[in-house]
């Protein structure tokens, strides 16, 4: 009889064996080949989320009237800012009030602008927001309900009423009215959200899993030291301030850095993104401070 020949019980455990533990290493390469690539992809993508959110963010900061930041519609702190932005037109020469009586310009409620036009509809003043800034930077945001032209069709007076807010500040030469929309961002640990609003608008979600959103006012010192603080500095009311005092020291703000970051999860290392943004404004004109109107 002839022999026959073949693989026994025990070499084919052995060539299972070997098998199952390339099928292991190559299963295991593979594997974390797509790890490395999906937290490739999630550095990428959470680095470009940060970079959006931060270009928004500083490109309207840079536009902010004259490089102040108020309270309004959020209060200027460590997760949230609020500032104004030109709706259009220029800045029109504010009058002073008809008794010439400062006090009595500061306690009224309607200025009278200069604005060359054939009816105050043009000014789109009506039913938005303005801002009034003196020579002295003191500046005050108030809502417009009505404007009228006032000294017959050839006049270039326009009284701007905004009634429940007095002007407040004081009447200077130079004084100028803007047409502004307030913007502000607030950030809500608690949801990871970030949230923007116009104006007396709805709070809309700007970006969500967020595991941070911070902000930093830097001031300088007269010797260009800086000195970086998670709030601004205020006055008596609370109002933010541009230039103050710190440790004896006079110092002005000059910009703001913003600090982000990306919710920890999927096992993948949160992701941060800083930038700095220089306050727009100059020597010889900018705000000082803001006050807003609730």
């Amino acid at each position: 009889m002839k022999k026959t020949s073949g693989f026994t019980m025990i070499e084919l455990l052995i060539a299972l064996g070997i098998l199952a533990t390339v099928i292991a290493i190559v299963s295991t390469s593979i594997s974390a080949t797509l790890n490395a690539h999906r937290t490739s992809e999630d550095i990428t993508s959470s680095q470009a989320k940060l970079r959006r959110i931060t270009e928004v963010f500083s490109q309207e900061l840079r536009e902010a009237v004259l490089g102040g930041i108020s309270n309004q519609p959020y209060a200027s702190a460590a997760n949230s800012i609020s500032f104004s932005l030109l709706d259009g037109g220029a800045g029109y020469p504010v009058l002073p009030h008809d008794s010439g009586n400062n006090n009595s310009f500061k306690n009224a409620a309607n200025v009278k602008i200069i604005a060359p036009v054939a009816d105050a509809d043009e000014l789109e003043l009506e039913g938005g927001q303005a801002l009034m800034v003196n020579a002295s930077g003191d500046a005050i945001i108030f809502d417009v309900n009505n404007t009228q032209k006032v000294g017959g069709a050839t006049s270039v007076e326009v009284n701007v009423v905004h009634p429940g807010c007095a002007n407040t500040i004081d009447y200077t030469a130079n004084t100028l009215l803007f047409k502004v929309r307030t913007v502000g961002y607030e950030y809500n640990a608690d949801s990871n959200t970030l949230y923007s609003k116009e104006g007396n608008g709805a709070q809309r979600p700007m970006a969500f899993n967020l595991g941070n959103f911070q902000i930093e006012y830097i001031y300088m010192k007269s010797d260009s030291t800086p000195i970086v603080r998670s709030t601004p500095l205020v006055d008596e009311n609370n109002a933010p301030i541009r230039e103050g005092v710190v440790n004896g020291d006079s110092v002005i703000l000059k910009r703001l850095q913003l600090v982000l970051g990306t919710e920890k999860g999927n096992g993948f290392a949160e992701r941060t993104y800083t930038s700095q943004v220089d306050l727009s404004g100059d020597q010889s004109f900018n705000i000082q401070k803001v006050i807003t109107c609730d």
